[in-house]
């Protein structure tokens, strides 16, 4: 699941973790998740690193409550050192499904 702003998850972005065969569900507003939560089964959530401080606390208070792996990531490319990055680059994606699901295997090449 992708927590952010709908701007935050272009649609390039959704279609290069489609091809890979990763199903992205959002984005969903911070203030909206509770009730996105409800019905979902997640592997892991990507949130929108440019919530303030007190949004980012509660979401991942949600997600740790149901035991979902969740890191925090921008959509500004080049704009950050280290991190995670959401964009339809296979390294970032490889990079955000490595540390979300633990897997060990390439995603794109």
């Amino acid at each position: 699941m992708v927590v952010g702003p709908p701007s935050f998850l272009k649609p390039a972005v959704l279609q290069a973790f489609a091809d890979v065969g990763v199903d992205l569900q959002g984005p969903v507003a911070a203030i909206d998740l509770a009730a996105a939560l409800a019905d979902a089964k997640l592997d892991g959530a990507i949130i929108d690193v440019d919530y303030d401080a007190k949004a980012l606390f509660h979401v991942v208070e949600l997600f740790d409550a149901i035991d979902v792996p969740a890191l925090f990531a921008t959509s500004r490319t080049g704009s950050i050192r280290g991190g995670f990055t959401c964009s339809e680059n296979p390294e970032a994606i490889n990079a955000i499904v490595h540390h979300l699901l633990g897997a060990t295997e390439t995603t794109l090449q």
